[in-house]
């Protein structure tokens, strides 16, 4: 049985990872997915917040495997850090910079501050239109609870530059690739040298809704 810590992204809540929990749990591993939205309620340090507030809600046993999806991908090197991870997995996941800071691309920057509303952004399962969220995320239960526990984030979290620490966890690294959104990073993976598992193919949001296969990814 292993220890696994599961993080979901700044515009997400724990619920999105809730579906992948369980079927670790089923596998009989031991499983947190802590919920990090209080961390992420104001932009400056926000990393900071997020890492603690992970490590606070841990596992009380050491965390073997570290997860990271979607926008934790960014912050991912901390709490592995922290943690002292034996493995650390990116699904779907931004890489984030070999050093240094990790900075949102400027047309991403663009997008959400035309979003905006009163230095807000909108809940992410409402950017896509009204029908989007049905078709990625078919279950309409699980659908209302994701969409419920959406955040508005503020939108200067994204002009926040996230450090990368100086050292993490890399010996054991996986990068699991969903979507094509992720090519990109997926391909970073590659350059870095980590294992780079699935063909993205699938939806970004298969995390939630194909969960046995990202499992199957996960070895």
């Amino acid at each position: 049985m292993s220890s696994w810590l599961l993080c979901h992204p700044p515009l997400l809540s724990a619920a999105v990872l809730g579906p992948l929990r369980d079927g670790l749990r089923a596998r009989g591993h031991e499983v947190v997915v802590p919920d990090l939205r209080s961390a992420v309620e104001t932009a400056e340090d926000w990393w900071v917040r997020y890492t603690e507030e992970a490590v606070a809600h841990g596992s009380d046993r050491p965390v073997d495997v570290v997860v990271g999806y979607s926008g934790a991908g960014v912050v991912l090197p901390r709490v592995a850090a922290a943690v002292r991870a034996t493995r650390v997995v990116w699904v779907d996941a931004v890489v984030p910079a070999r050093s240094g800071v990790t900075l949102p691309s400027p047309d991403l920057r663009a997008m959400v501050r035309g979003m905006a509303r009163d230095g807000l952004l909108p809940p992410w399962p409402t950017w896509w239109g009204p029908d989007a969220l049905t078709e990625l995320v078919p279950d309409p239960e699980l659908r209302a609870q994701i969409t419920a526990e959406a955040p508005s984030l503020p939108v200067d979290l994204y002009d926040q530059a996230v450090p990368v620490p100086g050292s993490w966890p890399d010996a054991d690294v996986t990068y699991v690739h969903l979507s094509p959104a992720y090519d990109a990073d997926a391909e970073e993976a590659r350059r870095r040298g980590w294992r780079v598992v699935g063909d993205g193919a699938g939806m970004h949001t298969d995390v939630a809704t194909d969960p046995a296969a990202v499992l199957e990814l996960l070895g």
